[in-house]
């Protein structure tokens, strides 16, 4: 009975974002908590509430029935029950508070202020004393009124309801579900700030192959510690550091038997294999042993950048890891990157979050003579829509081994994924010490019309999109955002301007003109 039990409330916190139970993921599953303020009745002028009316409790059951997993800590102030000053001193402490709703309109400005993800929403026919230029910029430059406090650390979004039943239903049902969506945003936030990434990689720095900028430039000696402090401090994600010994005893330690069956199933749904059948099998024990490692230090997502089973530094121990995370973790619903570049890893395990679906980490290079973006590397999602559907795949041997074309112990496994053609997708990474997020989108083109002998350039996998590609490029400096980026499917643009507001981050829309060009 208990266990019947246990199995119904994980069932009720799946997201309906996601394709994974989240304790299969590693993240915590327990209810994000929204502080909740209903700050008037609803309604503006005088009299009685109008008819065919949604009230705040009506509002309040209705909001808990759509949003599962969520739990909305409500205040209402048209009631005598709690004062002003009691609901502020609440949120002041701010314990156990995922985020913050205020429906209604207020001239407590401060409710806005936590530096908790918040939303305000606006009653339709309500009288409308917000401060929205405030609550999106930060500032009011022109104020005529004097005193009062200085608002900082505003994480605002707005929302607007139609209470009345005044619009058209469509328009009415459209307002509803885009307070829906920004509630879940705030969702999303709570579990990007329960993350812990398994961070496995002989690099002395986090990131170093990224920044291939400046040959005379360097990586400051307290890079690390620097990183690790400003991505705990500004999304709560935090970092396991494994040393690669762990990592080779735990390869010694899997069962071979089940990393055989792990393999069979990779190629058996492959369109073609022409990388050695041990070669697969030793990549999936690489997987087993790191998911040995993670579920080990509690994490819900790999970041690694190893390249030997045993760290001899001969040729036929050299392996990469990118199957197994694609074919393995990813489908899973765990995000993972074969190299460690922990800034794309937080936009793969956000995006995940925003959408269900997994991400492509890879090399860019910009077109601007065919207007496109090129993103390579060995391997990226097969499930990229974030469902059971799989795209066409081969597992090759690995492009960068100095014995790839070959069956001998080190030729390793490379994926060549076929990213569906015409498809929208959005290139972005997060940019922790800048606590920025780099964006622009594209749509995906066959680039076999554009290049001639693509399979053989490279990476195993291309993902070529048209874009702006002139204004990309001006934004492209590796000493400040490395060489790499991240690959989503999907016009994301929206959602994650909406999480950079949630979060704190400042977004640079890289196809659209700087402020100094308009």
């Amino acid at each position: 009975m208990k266990k019947s039990i246990l199995a119904l409330v994980i069932l009720c916190l799946l997201i309906s974002w996601g394709n994974t139970s989240e304790s299969e993921s590693g993240v915590q599953n327990d209810k994000t908590k929204i502080y909740t303020l209903f700050m008037t009745r609803g309604y503006g002028g005088a009299g009685k509430a109008p008819q065919s009316f949604l009230t705040n409790n009506e509002l309040l059951l209705k909001l808990q029935s759509e949003c599962k997993g969520i739990d909305f800590i409500s205040r209402d102030l048209t009631s005598s029950d709690i004062s002003f000053e009691e609901v502020y001193n609440e949120l002041q402490e701010k314990k156990d508070i995922d985020g913050v709703l205020i429906v209604g309109t207020t001239r407590h400005y401060k409710l806005a202020f936590t530096g908790l993800p918040t939303i305000v929403v606006y009653n339709l026919f309500e009288w409308m004393n917000i401060p929205y230029k405030l609550y999106t910029s930060g500032v009011e430059e022109e104020s005529i009124l004097t005193g009062g406090p200085a608002h900082k650390n505003g994480r605002i979004l707005n929302a607007q309801l139609d209470r009345r039943n005044v619009c058209s239903p469509s328009k009415s049902e459209s307002m509803f579900n885009d307070l829906l969506y920004k509630i879940k945003l705030i969702q999303a936030v709570k579990k990007l700030r329960q993350s812990r990434i398994l961070v496995v990689a002989p690099q002395q720095y986090l990131a170093e192959v990224d920044y291939q900028g400046d040959a005379d430039k360097h990586l400051p000696k307290d890079y690390n510690e620097t990183y690790i402090r400003g991505l705990k401090e500004s999304l709560g994600v935090t970092l396991v550091i494994v040393e690669p010994e762990e990592f080779y005893q735990a390869y010694k330690d899997t069962d071979t038997k089940e990393a055989e069956k792990e393999a069979e199933k990779w190629i058996k749904d492959a369109q073609e294999v022409t990388a050695a059948r041990s070669e697969i099998i030793r990549t999936a024990r690489a997987y087993l042993a790191f998911e040995a490692l993670r579920e080990k230090y509690g994490c819900n997502a790999v970041s690694t950048h190893m390249r030997s089973l045993t760290g001899s530094g001969e040729i036929k121990d050299m392996f990469w890891p990118g199957l197994g995370l694609e074919c393995g973790f990813k489908t899973r619903g765990i995000q993972a990157v074969c190299q460690n570049y922990v800034n794309i890893l937080v936009a793969q395990l956000m995006g995940y979050f925003l959408t269900g679906r997994p991400s492509m980490l890879g090399d860019l290079m910009i077109d601007t003579e065919n207007s496109v973006d090129i993103l390579t590397h060995c391997g990226a999602p097969i499930n990229p829509y974030g469902d059971e559907r799989r795209v066409p795949y081969s597992i090759k041997t690995h492009a960068e081994s100095p014995v790839k074309n070959t069956q001998k112990p080190g030729s390793s496994t490379g994926l060549q994924v076929e990213w569906p053609v015409g498809e929208p997708v959005t290139f972005w990474k997060v940019y922790v010490l800048h606590k920025k997020i780099g964006l622009h989108t594209g749509k995906i083109v066959d680039g076999h019309t554009l290049y001639k002998n693509l399979d053989g350039i490279m990476c195993r996998t291309k993902l070529i999109a048209e874009v702006n590609a002139e204004k990309v490029r001006k934004h492209f400096s590796p000493d400040e955002y490395g060489i790499h980026r991240n690959a989503t499917l999907g016009d994301l643009r929206k959602k994650i301007k909406d999480m950079a507001v949630l979060i704190g981050f400042d977004v640079m829309e890289e196809d659209r003109p700087d402020k100094q060009e308009i």
